[in-house]
């Protein structure tokens, strides 16, 4: 899956009502966290072009990826490239 697809299916569980990790698969949950993407997500929830479908909400959905730096795999850890944090695979 790609980061744009975690993302996109991250928010969209999450509009559903369904329960939702603390950040997208393959995120780091520490930088997610500090970037506050939710009330970003908000306000375009509030926009008349919030579909997933539309160009307004995978507008948004790019630029919260291309803000996002990699989570790089090492053997039993994830290990993000801008926070320097550590998470065990398990």
């Amino acid at each position: 899956m790609s980061l744009i697809d975690s993302v996109k299916g991250y928010f969209k569980s999450k509009s559903q009502g369904k329960e939702v990790g603390k950040a997208p698969e393959g995120v780091c949950p520490n930088c997610w966290g500090k970037q506050e993407w939710d009330n970003e997500f908000y306000k375009i929830k509030k926009s008349k072009d919030s579909l997933p479908e539309s160009e307004v909400y995978n507008s948004f959905i790019k630029d919260v990826v291309i803000k996002l730096d990699k989570i790089t795999l090492t053997k039993d850890t994830y290990t993000c490239e801008t926070c320097k944090v550590s998470y065990d695979k398990h």
